[in-house]
Protein backbone atom coordinates (compact mmCIF):
# COMPACT_ATOMS: atom_id res chain seq x y z
CA UNK A 1 0.00 0.00 0.00
CA UNK A 2 3.03 2.11 0.63
CA UNK A 3 4.59 1.75 -2.44
CA UNK A 4 1.50 2.30 -4.72
CA UNK A 5 0.94 5.98 -2.20
CA UNK A 6 4.83 6.47 -3.32
CA UNK A 7 4.26 6.46 -7.20
CA UNK A 8 0.97 8.50 -6.80
CA UNK A 9 2.87 11.50 -7.70
CA UNK A 10 4.75 10.07 -10.42
CA UNK A 11 1.56 8.60 -11.77
CA UNK A 12 -0.53 12.21 -11.17
CA UNK A 13 2.49 13.71 -13.25
CA UNK A 14 2.50 11.49 -16.59
CA UNK A 15 -1.23 11.59 -16.49
CA UNK A 16 -0.67 15.24 -16.74
CA UNK A 17 2.63 15.43 -19.21
CA UNK A 18 0.06 13.36 -22.22
CA UNK A 19 -2.82 15.18 -21.21
CA UNK A 20 -0.49 18.45 -22.20
CA UNK A 21 1.05 16.68 -24.89
CA UNK A 22 -2.20 15.95 -26.40
CA UNK A 23 -3.29 19.18 -25.61
CA UNK A 24 -0.50 20.67 -27.80
CA UNK A 25 -0.76 18.29 -30.29
CA UNK A 26 -4.33 19.76 -31.20
CA UNK A 27 -3.46 23.27 -30.82
CA UNK A 28 -0.16 22.87 -32.97
CA UNK A 29 -2.50 21.16 -35.79
CA UNK A 30 -5.16 23.37 -35.46
CA UNK A 31 -2.69 26.99 -35.91
CA UNK A 32 -0.94 25.71 -38.48
CA UNK A 33 -4.55 24.61 -40.28
CA UNK A 34 -6.64 26.93 -42.24
CA UNK A 35 -9.70 26.27 -40.45
CA UNK A 36 -9.22 28.57 -37.54
CA UNK A 37 -8.03 31.38 -39.90
CA UNK A 38 -10.93 31.12 -41.92
CA UNK A 39 -13.58 31.29 -39.22
CA UNK A 40 -11.80 34.46 -37.91
CA UNK A 41 -11.97 35.95 -41.37
CA UNK A 42 -15.83 34.97 -41.53
CA UNK A 43 -16.08 36.42 -38.15
CA UNK A 44 -14.17 39.66 -38.69
CA UNK A 45 -15.97 40.51 -41.45
CA UNK A 46 -19.65 40.15 -39.95
CA UNK A 47 -18.09 41.85 -37.43
CA UNK A 48 -16.83 44.87 -39.32
CA UNK A 49 -20.82 44.38 -41.72
CA UNK A 50 -22.49 44.81 -37.72
CA UNK A 51 -19.96 48.15 -37.06
CA UNK A 52 -20.95 49.51 -40.83
CA UNK A 53 -24.78 49.10 -40.34
CA UNK A 54 -24.07 51.08 -37.29
CA UNK A 55 -22.34 53.47 -38.32
CA UNK A 56 -24.84 54.14 -41.10
CA UNK A 57 -27.42 54.00 -38.75
CA UNK A 58 -26.27 56.78 -36.78
CA UNK A 59 -25.27 58.99 -39.66
CA UNK A 60 -28.94 58.68 -40.95
CA UNK A 61 -30.91 58.93 -37.59
CA UNK A 62 -29.18 61.85 -36.85
CA UNK A 63 -27.97 60.82 -33.34
CA UNK A 64 -24.94 60.77 -31.50
CA UNK A 65 -25.13 57.73 -29.84
CA UNK A 66 -25.98 54.11 -30.11
CA UNK A 67 -26.32 51.14 -26.93
CA UNK A 68 -23.82 48.33 -27.15
CA UNK A 69 -22.60 48.29 -30.70
CA UNK A 70 -19.89 45.87 -30.26
CA UNK A 71 -22.30 43.75 -28.23
CA UNK A 72 -23.44 42.27 -31.07
CA UNK A 73 -20.27 42.01 -32.99
CA UNK A 74 -18.62 40.32 -30.09
CA UNK A 75 -21.24 38.18 -29.75
CA UNK A 76 -20.93 36.99 -33.18
CA UNK A 77 -17.19 36.52 -33.04
CA UNK A 78 -17.38 33.75 -30.12
CA UNK A 79 -20.15 31.90 -31.20
CA UNK A 80 -18.36 31.50 -33.91
CA UNK A 81 -15.15 30.23 -31.70
CA UNK A 82 -17.83 28.15 -30.45
CA UNK A 83 -18.88 26.68 -33.24
CA UNK A 84 -14.99 25.86 -34.60
CA UNK A 85 -13.84 24.12 -31.21
CA UNK A 86 -17.32 22.41 -30.98
CA UNK A 87 -16.84 20.74 -34.68
CA UNK A 88 -13.03 20.46 -33.51
CA UNK A 89 -14.09 18.09 -30.52
CA UNK A 90 -16.74 16.54 -32.64
CA UNK A 91 -14.27 15.35 -34.81
CA UNK A 92 -11.65 13.95 -32.14
CA UNK A 93 -12.66 11.20 -31.22
CA UNK A 94 -14.97 9.63 -33.97
CA UNK A 95 -12.57 10.19 -37.06
CA UNK A 96 -9.41 8.62 -35.76
CA UNK A 97 -11.52 5.65 -34.20
CA UNK A 98 -13.35 5.36 -37.60
CA UNK A 99 -9.43 5.46 -39.40
CA UNK A 100 -8.73 2.72 -37.08
CA UNK A 101 -5.96 4.99 -35.64
CA UNK A 102 -7.63 5.49 -32.21
CA UNK A 103 -6.55 1.58 -30.66
CA UNK A 104 -2.71 2.58 -31.91
CA UNK A 105 -3.23 5.34 -29.59
CA UNK A 106 -4.27 3.22 -26.72
CA UNK A 107 -1.08 1.32 -26.70
CA UNK A 108 0.57 4.15 -25.17
CA UNK A 109 0.20 4.82 -21.64
CA UNK A 110 -3.37 6.31 -22.15
CA UNK A 111 -6.59 5.89 -20.60
CA UNK A 112 -10.25 7.41 -21.34
CA UNK A 113 -9.76 10.40 -18.76
CA UNK A 114 -6.50 11.12 -20.26
CA UNK A 115 -8.13 11.10 -24.03
CA UNK A 116 -10.97 13.63 -22.97
CA UNK A 117 -8.85 15.69 -21.03
CA UNK A 118 -5.86 16.10 -23.54
CA UNK A 119 -8.70 16.81 -26.41
CA UNK A 120 -10.90 19.51 -23.71
CA UNK A 121 -7.55 21.28 -22.88
CA UNK A 122 -6.74 21.74 -26.73
CA UNK A 123 -10.12 22.62 -27.13
CA UNK A 124 -9.59 25.52 -24.68
CA UNK A 125 -6.45 26.54 -25.95
CA UNK A 126 -7.80 26.98 -29.57
CA UNK A 127 -10.54 29.38 -28.32
CA UNK A 128 -8.18 31.26 -26.64
CA UNK A 129 -6.07 31.52 -30.28
CA UNK A 130 -9.04 32.65 -31.69
CA UNK A 131 -9.90 35.06 -28.95
CA UNK A 132 -6.27 36.25 -29.62
CA UNK A 133 -6.83 37.04 -33.68
CA UNK A 134 -9.89 38.36 -33.44
CA UNK A 135 -9.48 41.00 -30.63
CA UNK A 136 -7.25 43.33 -31.35
CA UNK A 137 -8.80 43.67 -35.45
CA UNK A 138 -12.25 44.54 -33.07
CA UNK A 139 -10.29 46.61 -30.88
CA UNK A 140 -9.52 48.07 -34.34
CA UNK A 141 -12.66 49.03 -35.62
CA UNK A 142 -13.90 50.22 -32.34
CA UNK A 143 -10.67 52.64 -32.64
CA UNK A 144 -11.87 53.71 -36.71
CA UNK A 145 -15.01 54.36 -35.91
CA UNK A 146 -14.78 55.86 -32.05
CA UNK A 147 -17.54 53.68 -31.14
CA UNK A 148 -16.26 52.23 -27.21
CA UNK A 149 -16.09 48.70 -25.94
CA UNK A 150 -16.68 48.93 -22.84
CA UNK A 151 -13.61 47.52 -20.34
CA UNK A 152 -16.62 45.56 -18.48
CA UNK A 153 -17.02 43.87 -22.22
CA UNK A 154 -13.59 42.79 -22.19
CA UNK A 155 -12.94 41.62 -19.17
CA UNK A 156 -16.03 39.32 -19.91
CA UNK A 157 -13.96 37.42 -22.53
CA UNK A 158 -12.31 35.44 -19.94
CA UNK A 159 -15.87 33.73 -17.84
CA UNK A 160 -16.81 32.91 -22.00
CA UNK A 161 -14.29 30.31 -21.60
CA UNK A 162 -16.62 28.51 -19.16
CA UNK A 163 -19.16 28.66 -21.93
CA UNK A 164 -16.78 27.74 -24.51
CA UNK A 165 -16.11 24.79 -22.13
CA UNK A 166 -19.53 23.13 -22.08
CA UNK A 167 -19.28 23.11 -26.06
CA UNK A 168 -15.96 21.63 -26.06
CA UNK A 169 -17.51 18.80 -23.64
CA UNK A 170 -20.86 18.11 -25.24
CA UNK A 171 -18.64 17.83 -28.30
CA UNK A 172 -16.63 15.03 -27.25
CA UNK A 173 -19.30 13.55 -25.54
CA UNK A 174 -21.18 13.23 -29.23
CA UNK A 175 -17.98 11.82 -30.48
CA UNK A 176 -17.61 9.21 -27.84
CA UNK A 177 -20.82 8.08 -28.77
CA UNK A 178 -21.32 7.91 -32.07
CA UNK A 179 -20.48 5.63 -34.64
CA UNK A 180 -19.02 7.35 -37.63
CA UNK A 181 -17.58 10.71 -37.65
CA UNK A 182 -20.33 11.74 -40.26
CA UNK A 183 -23.32 11.05 -37.89
CA UNK A 184 -21.54 13.00 -35.17
CA UNK A 185 -21.49 15.97 -37.52
CA UNK A 186 -25.17 15.45 -38.42
CA UNK A 187 -26.45 15.61 -34.09
CA UNK A 188 -23.60 18.21 -33.01
CA UNK A 189 -25.64 20.33 -36.38
CA UNK A 190 -29.13 19.29 -35.48
CA UNK A 191 -28.50 20.48 -31.51
CA UNK A 192 -26.68 23.31 -32.55
CA UNK A 193 -29.90 23.80 -34.93
CA UNK A 194 -32.30 23.06 -32.07
CA UNK A 195 -30.60 25.41 -29.60
CA UNK A 196 -30.52 27.98 -31.63
CA UNK A 197 -34.17 28.39 -32.85
CA UNK A 198 -35.69 27.77 -29.45
CA UNK A 199 -33.37 30.92 -28.87
CA UNK A 200 -34.09 32.92 -32.01
CA UNK A 201 -37.91 31.88 -32.09
CA UNK A 202 -38.00 33.35 -28.13
CA UNK A 203 -36.03 36.75 -29.12
CA UNK A 204 -38.43 36.93 -32.12
CA UNK A 205 -41.74 36.97 -29.62
CA UNK A 206 -40.21 39.20 -27.68
CA UNK A 207 -39.95 42.04 -30.15
CA UNK A 208 -43.81 41.61 -31.27
CA UNK A 209 -44.99 45.48 -29.79
CA UNK A 210 -47.42 45.00 -27.53
CA UNK A 211 -50.00 47.27 -29.22
CA UNK A 212 -49.79 44.07 -32.17
CA UNK A 213 -52.68 42.10 -32.29
CA UNK A 214 -49.90 39.30 -32.76
CA UNK A 215 -48.56 39.72 -29.07
CA UNK A 216 -51.93 38.01 -27.18
CA UNK A 217 -52.16 35.12 -29.84
CA UNK A 218 -48.40 34.13 -29.33
CA UNK A 219 -49.07 34.53 -25.46
CA UNK A 220 -49.12 30.66 -24.69
CA UNK A 221 -45.85 30.17 -26.84
CA UNK A 222 -44.19 32.76 -25.17
CA UNK A 223 -44.60 31.82 -22.28
CA UNK A 224 -43.97 27.73 -22.79
CA UNK A 225 -40.45 29.66 -24.47
CA UNK A 226 -39.56 31.72 -21.71
CA UNK A 227 -39.58 28.17 -19.33
CA UNK A 228 -37.48 27.01 -21.99
CA UNK A 229 -35.20 29.57 -21.66
CA UNK A 230 -34.20 28.96 -18.22
CA UNK A 231 -33.76 25.18 -19.12
CA UNK A 232 -31.50 26.67 -22.04
CA UNK A 233 -29.45 28.40 -19.40
CA UNK A 234 -27.95 24.77 -18.47
CA UNK A 235 -27.74 23.37 -21.74
CA UNK A 236 -26.79 25.54 -24.56
CA UNK A 237 -23.45 27.31 -24.84
CA UNK A 238 -24.94 30.35 -26.66
CA UNK A 239 -27.19 31.04 -24.17
CA UNK A 240 -24.43 31.32 -21.68
CA UNK A 241 -22.39 33.40 -23.53
CA UNK A 242 -25.14 35.94 -24.20
CA UNK A 243 -26.17 35.94 -20.24
CA UNK A 244 -22.20 36.14 -19.19
CA UNK A 245 -21.60 39.05 -22.09
CA UNK A 246 -25.40 41.29 -21.06
CA UNK A 247 -24.61 40.55 -17.59
CA UNK A 248 -20.63 42.16 -17.56
CA UNK A 249 -22.16 45.02 -19.69
CA UNK A 250 -24.75 45.70 -17.43
CA UNK A 251 -22.73 44.89 -14.57
CA UNK A 252 -24.67 42.09 -12.60
CA UNK A 253 -22.12 40.74 -11.57
CA UNK A 254 -24.09 38.25 -9.42
CA UNK A 255 -25.65 36.76 -12.40
CA UNK A 256 -22.19 36.47 -14.52
CA UNK A 257 -21.06 34.17 -11.48
CA UNK A 258 -23.90 31.99 -11.37
CA UNK A 259 -24.22 31.82 -14.96
CA UNK A 260 -20.38 30.44 -14.74
CA UNK A 261 -21.79 28.30 -11.54
CA UNK A 262 -23.81 26.60 -14.16
CA UNK A 263 -21.13 25.97 -16.94
CA UNK A 264 -19.56 24.36 -14.61
CA UNK A 265 -21.07 21.92 -13.35
CA UNK A 266 -22.17 21.32 -16.83
CA UNK A 267 -19.04 20.69 -18.10
CA UNK A 268 -18.26 17.90 -15.44
CA UNK A 269 -21.48 16.21 -16.08
CA UNK A 270 -20.57 16.40 -19.90
CA UNK A 271 -17.04 15.52 -19.25
CA UNK A 272 -18.09 12.98 -17.29
CA UNK A 273 -20.52 11.41 -19.55
CA UNK A 274 -17.81 11.25 -22.65
CA UNK A 275 -15.17 9.47 -20.15
CA UNK A 276 -17.90 7.17 -19.82
CA UNK A 277 -18.91 6.85 -23.23
CA UNK A 278 -15.85 5.89 -24.52
CA UNK A 279 -14.84 3.25 -22.32
CA UNK A 280 -18.87 1.92 -22.85
CA UNK A 281 -18.54 2.17 -26.56
CA UNK A 282 -14.56 1.40 -27.10
CA UNK A 283 -12.04 2.34 -29.18
CA UNK A 284 -12.63 0.16 -32.31
CA UNK A 285 -15.30 1.21 -35.02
Amino acid sequence: MSSVKAHLPELASLRRNAIRRIAQQQARDALFGWGIYITAAISVGIAALLVFNSVRFVGESSLNIIGEPFLGPLLTALSLAMLLVAVEATLAIARPREQGSLQILFFAPIDEPILIGGHFVAGLLIYILFVALTLPILLLLAWRTNFVIPLNLVLALIPTLFAAGVSIAFSLFVSAAAPSARSAVLILVAGILILLGLQSAYTALLSIPPTSRFYDAFLFIRTILANVQLLLAWLSPFRMLDVMLRSALNKDWLALVQQVGIALVATAVWLFAAVRMLKRRGVLP
